[in-house]
């Protein structure tokens, strides 16, 4: 019977995989993670706030199954790993990913390092997503739902976590497991969406920048360098964003790319938002990158065909078409039909007359 610790926020998804694997005999400690302690929270209420009440609902919803729950303090880790990154990244006029920085340093690398140390022969998540063995290797793998799958989160995951790592909800549907709960007659927390990012507590991202972020005032360009007029901070835009881009023009203006070091925003049509590749750094790579390969620059975004090549340190990714959404600081995805071959940071976006492998 192995010892199974289940990282916990008091919601439906981690509350099914605790019980699940309740269910199929395992020992199951619940653990849920104080994440938003310390000075880049003080006066941030809604975040705090949310990180106490998921304590407390995850302790309450361990009591309902008969099992022990401990709570940790990972603030010190999210706020150097996942914060820390966040705010340079909009600095820098990038559009970082915190969700794939929180699963590589904190779900899956503090939160798992601490769990083998209280006791834990492997840990546990809500996440939906698979792996496999083979040849002594482990695959990481896309959920069987298509509409929850969130490998795209997971690629970066160390192998020795993941050989550690079960994903209870992967090969289950949300639709199953609600029908699951009421069969079992299961006292299940409402099922909710889950926030893009935890520590917004649902209030804008430039809310909380503003606390880090001084303004400073620059010019907004056509890409042919013409004067639209001004911005007050390039932490203000990410590329692909229409919404704040009050400038009068005969089309729609769309952020099209940041200049940090000019403190520039250019902006351009609809068309002007399609990349033909991208260039990666800080990647990882889990699976020959050869025929057959596509690729997600963002969550939501349905699978692109692609070739890829590793140049040194750097992965170019060529589209078979045009993909909007392309976005340094992001992240792209490969796989090799559902297997996540591997990923890393957008570096850079590259247009037509520039995609060449």
């Amino acid at each position: 019977m192995e010892t199974v610790f289940v990282a916990m926020s008091g919601g439906f998804d981690s509350f099914l995989a605790a019980y699940l694997l309740k269910k199929a005999g395992h020992r199951v400690v619940g653990v849920t993670f104080t994440l938003f302690e310390g000075s880049l929270f003080d006066g941030w209420d809604p975040a705090r706030s949310g990180s106490r009440s998921a304590a407390a609902e995850a302790r309450g919803l361990c009591r309902d199954l008969g099992l022990p729950h401990h709570v940790i303090d990972l603030s010190d880790v999210f706020a150097g790993r996942v914060m820390e990154p966040f705010i340079e990244g909009y600095r820098q006029g990038t559009t970082p990913n915190p969700c794939v920085l929180c699963n590589r340093f904190v779900k899956f690398g503090a939160f798992y390092d601490r769990a083998l140390e209280m006791g834990a022969d492997v840990v546990a998540t809500g996440h939906y997503a698979r792996t496999s063995h083979h040849n002594g290797n482990v695959l990481l793998r896309k959920g069987r739902d298509p509409d929850k799958d969130q490998s795209y989160f997971l690629y970066a995951i160390d192998r020795k976590a993941l050989l550690k790592t079960v994903f209870p909800l992967g090969a289950h549907t949300r639709k199953g497991l609600l029908a699951l709960a009421r069969n079992e007659g299961l006292s299940a927390p409402r099922s909710r969406p889950s926030q893009d990012v935890c520590f917004l507590a649902g209030r804008r991202y430039t809310d909380f920048l503003s606390r880090f972020i001084t303004p400073r005032q620059g010019c907004v360009y056509l890409a042919d360098g013409t004067l639209l007029g001004r911005h007050e901070g390039i932490h203000l835009f990410t590329i692909g964003q229409r919404r704040g881009v009050s400038i009068p023009y005969r089309e729609a203006l769309y952020v099209v790319d940041i200049r940090a070091g000019e403190n520039a925003v250019i902006v351009g049509t609809r068309t002007d938002l399609a990349a033909h590749a991208l260039t990666a750094r800080d990647v990882s790579i889990r699976f020959p990158l050869g025929e057959g390969l596509s690729a997600r620059v963002r969550y939501r975004q349905p699978d692109q065909a692609c070739t890829c090549a590793m140049r040194g340190d750097t992965l170019s990714v060529r589209f078979a078409e045009p993909v909007d959404g392309v976005t340094p600081g992001q992240s792209v995805v490969l796989y090799h039909d559902d297997i996540v071959a591997g990923g890393g940071i957008i570096e850079k976006r590259v247009a037509l007359e520039k995609a060449i492998l």
